[in-house]
């Protein structure tokens, strides 16, 4: 294994809790989300991370700072590509809502949103890996529920592996997913939607130290 990606969404919101679409809204934490974030982070305390990314909304971003506290020396990038879909008019209204046919072009389309999450996966893993001569690298990337599941089914879709067992499901606050990618640019979804850390479980990591 080249490298190996943890992919965690943001902790909780009250938005989240009332059902309210955020989208490019820039939402913070709530109480439960912190604390969602400090068990996450516990439970990827032994990843020895070499590089770490998050989406720049403060949802996002809280949630990666939290987790990095418990990494010295790792320094986080905020990156505007890995936010959620912008849903326009929509922002800041309910579930369910549906907009008028004259305001729906205020939404990002989805397959825009699906190439902008492919273009980032890979100019990010030719960066990360260029010139590191460790045997495995393990990247932490922080985002959203919605950015999340688009980026994993265009990986599947383009010709990622799913270990067996692994389901592309819910993404729930703070779920992991892990990603393996070999030097050759192959790559496998070993883990998806894991929200072990929240139930009081140990949630087993790949860490090495490399």
């Amino acid at each position: 294994v080249a490298t190996r990606v943890y992919i965690v969404r943001h902790g909780e919101t009250d938005a989240n809790n009332s059902r309210i679409i955020q989208g490019h809204l820039d939402t913070p934490l709530n109480g439960e989300g912190i604390e969602q974030s400090k068990r996450v982070a516990e439970a990827l305390r032994a990843v020895p991370f070499h590089a770490a990314f998050s989406s720049d909304l403060s949802r996002a971003s809280q949630t990666a700072e939290i987790i990095v506290a418990v990494h010295p020396g790792l320094v986080l990038r905020k990156q505007v590509d890995i936010r959620e879909r912008n849903m326009g008019m929509l922002q800041g209204k309910g579930y369910g809502t549906r907009l008028p046919a004259d305001q729906v072009a205020s939404m990002e389309k989805e397959d825009a949103m699906a190439r902008r999450a492919a273009k980032w996966w890979a100019e990010t893993m030719r960066a990360v890996s260029a010139g590191d001569t460790a045997q495995t690298r393990n990247v932490l990337v922080v985002s959203h529920g919605g950015f999340i599941g688009v980026l994993v089914r265009g990986l599947l879709r383009g010709g990622v592996s799913k270990a067996d067992g692994v389901r592309v499901g819910q993404c729930l606050n703070t779920a992991v997913a892990v990603v393996e990618v070999d030097g050759g640019g192959a790559g496998a979804l070993v883990r998806y939607g894991d929200v072990s850390h929240l139930a009081g479980g140990q949630m087993a990591v790949e860490g090495n130290a490399d």
